[in-house]
């Protein structure tokens, strides 16, 4: 199967839409020999900062040298972002070799009249089967959508589970209140395997400590007295954890609860990996990987003059995070906005806390995508906050249009979804 009959495959079974449940995942695994039961797996559920979390184990444990596998979606580049070793995508020719192989499993089950298998179970299928025969030290598995119910939630014992920032966010499916939410989130916890919890979580703690008491799980918050911020700005955060220095390169300080929420993490891990020959995790690899971690689309500032930045927010936790840092960074400076939005998201509630700030706005239809808000619907929200708006075609279209108009002091700013900030600014 070459890279176009993958995809062609692939987009053929998206049109079974996202179904939440794992009678098909389950079947499925079982029928490939169980894949993801033979890897080390953290696992990580939340509403925000999930991938920035598991950047940072990413590059630690590659800079303490060990085999890294990560499982991560929506994608910004690229199709193949989603199965990575080591920071490398999936090869092409690699994805059309596994995907074939899960698909005579699938025709397999329609046989027996097990109809539904969507893509991303086919697709998380193909990630627990490239990392067990690629034979990673650790696979970092992010969920698709809440926990419980998620594809991902198959693993009988990680070794680590993980719940970030919790938010509202995908409510007509998880539920209406963050309790809800959090519930749906926690479905990743398995007994006795410790559980990190992102330390800001006021309203879903109540939920979280009970399913952990459920599970004789380990709770493990972040100290946030033990925590020091020394510098903040547009080129690093810095700060000082349990007596220890860290840089990081992520923007925001957010960005550095999502650090310590990693390095607890990392601390359990490598306990479990000094069961292998190497030497576990070591303070400089933790210090060192840190430093190098990155995850595109999140407050990432791609120029400075005039200050061009993506930013992934899509929900309105991650708005008011942004809001923080335009706020604290951008006073008195024109700020030139690009939007696109996802009809089933909150969207007017970002627009409301973001747009005021704007000078100008560029709209846009989110691209490929059967969930994009209408550019013309969204520039009448838009509107009402803001009366410079204009309608572009494409993202790479209003990129060029706000910086033909872009002083050196201005900000350019994309938000509102990961599925077409990779376009700006590449």
């Amino acid at each position: 199967m070459d890279i176009q009959e993958a995809m062609n495959y692939i987009e053929e079974r998206n049109r079974l839409g996202s179904v939440l449940g794992l009678e098909h995942i389950q079947e499925l695994l079982v029928r490939l020999g169980e894949p993801q039961n033979q890897c080390k797996v953290v696992h990580i559920a939340g509403t925000n900062g999930k991938g920035s979390i598991l950047a940072y184990m990413d590059a630690v444990l590659q800079e303490a040298g060990y085999q890294v596998g990560k499982y991560v979606s929506p994608t910004v580049f690229c199709y193949l972002e989603r199965f990575q070793i080591n920071s490398t995508y999936m090869k092409e020719e690699e994805f059309g070799c596994y995907l074939n192989r899960v698909r005579k499993v699938v025709e397999e089950m329609e046989q027996d009249g097990i109809h539904g298998v969507t893509a991303f179970e086919i697709e998380t299928a193909v990630a627990f089967l490239y990392f067990y025969e690629q034979n990673v030290d650790v696979v970092l598995l992010e969920t698709g959508m809440g926990g419980r119910l998620d594809a991902t939630n198959v693993v009988s014992k990680p070794i680590c589970t993980i719940i970030s920032s919790i938010s509202l966010d995908h409510m007509k499916i998880l539920g209406d209140t963050i309790e809800k939410i959090a519930y749906e989130k926690t479905g990743i916890l398995r007994d006795y395997v410790p559980c990190v919890v992102y330390p800001i979580n006021e309203k879903a703690m109540p939920v979280i400590l009970e399913q952990c008491s459920l599970h004789n799980a380990e709770l493990v918050v972040p100290d946030l007295q033990q925590l020091v911020i020394k510098q903040e700005n547009l080129q690093a955060e810095q700060f000082c954890y349990k007596n220890v220095e860290y840089e990081i390169g992520l923007l925001g300080k957010y960005q550095i609860y999502n650090a310590i929420t990693a390095i607890e993490a990392l601390t359990i891990v490598g306990k479990q990996l000094k069961i292998n020959e190497k030497n576990g995790l070591k303070k400089v690899n933790i210090i060192k990987g840190l430093h190098k971690a990155e995850w595109k689309g999140r407050f990432e500032v791609i120029k400075r003059s005039p200050y061009v930045i993506r930013d992934g927010a899509h929900n309105p936790d991650a708005a008011r995070q942004l809001y923080e840092q335009v706020t604290k960074h951008f006073t008195n400076r024109r700020i030139i906005y690009i939007i696109g939005v996802l009809g089933d998201k909150e969207h007017y509630t970002m627009l409301s806390l973001l747009v005021p700030l704007a000078w100008r706005v560029y709209v846009i239809t989110v691209p490929d995508n059967q969930r994009a808000l209408p550019a013309e619907q969204l520039a009448e929200e838009v509107r009402e906050f803001c009366n410079q708006v204009e309608i572009a075609e494409t993202p790479e279209q209003a990129y060029e249009k706000a910086l033909s108009e872009a002083e050196p002091e201005d900000v350019i700013i994309a938000f509102g979804s990961l599925y077409y900030i990779g376009r700006i600014g590449d």
